[in-house]
């Protein structure tokens, strides 16, 4: 996504009069073929958080042994606390609702997977009135020159309290504090 003058003003405008919803996913690999096991979002209204979301996914496929190795989640452990990919979709849908920036960091991955994860289980993802945001877009045009734009280096560069664990709720919430530090 470009980032332009104009966006950065919607992007202001949802910031501090609207309703923006960070989220973020873990797969089992990345390939067309792998699917969401967990997903979380964080709604903030008017810049404060208001709810969470975090949720495991039962796949069904294998778990690639590199994103395991990443994020920790095991096919046996999703099998006993994961819900069904529909299920899970359903929930994070109906959580998203509507008119509201969606942030993700590198969002076109986390986008891919979900469209993908739709396309796999007939599952519609047309949700109103959503707009969408890519802090790694955000922060290269915000912030060039910066050695690396990753989650973990922007956290440190711009002094947030949080941590780029590799796990979606705690992702998003730094997200999140990279978000609205860019803005302010």
């Amino acid at each position: 996504m470009r980032i332009s003058e104009t966006n950065l003003e919607k992007f202001r405008q949802y910031a501090t009069g609207g309703r923006v919803v960070v989220f973020d996913t873990e797969t089992t690999g990345c390939s067309r073929w792998d699917e969401i096991c967990r997903i979380a979002a964080a709604e903030y209204v008017r810049g404060e958080l208001s709810r969470t979301l975090a949720l495991y996914v039962c796949p069904t496929c294998e778990m690639n042994p590199w994103s395991e190795g990443v994020h920790g989640l095991s096919v046996d452990f999703l099998s006993e606390h994961g819900l069904a990919p529909e299920e899970a979709m359903r929930q994070f849908f109906e959580f998203l609702g509507s008119d509201a920036l969606l942030v993700a960091h590198n969002n076109k991955f986390d986008m891919r997977m979900l469209n993908q994860e739709c396309g796999k289980f007939d599952l519609c993802f047309a949700p109103d009135g959503i707009e969408t945001c890519d802090t790694l877009a955000l922060a290269r045009h915000l912030r060039p020159g910066l050695d690396s734009y990753s989650l973990a280096n922007l956290i440190e560069e711009l002094n947030i309290d949080g941590t780029n664990s590799h796990d979606a709720l705690d992702d998003i919430l730094a997200c999140a504090g990279v978000f609205f530090a860019l803005l302010s």
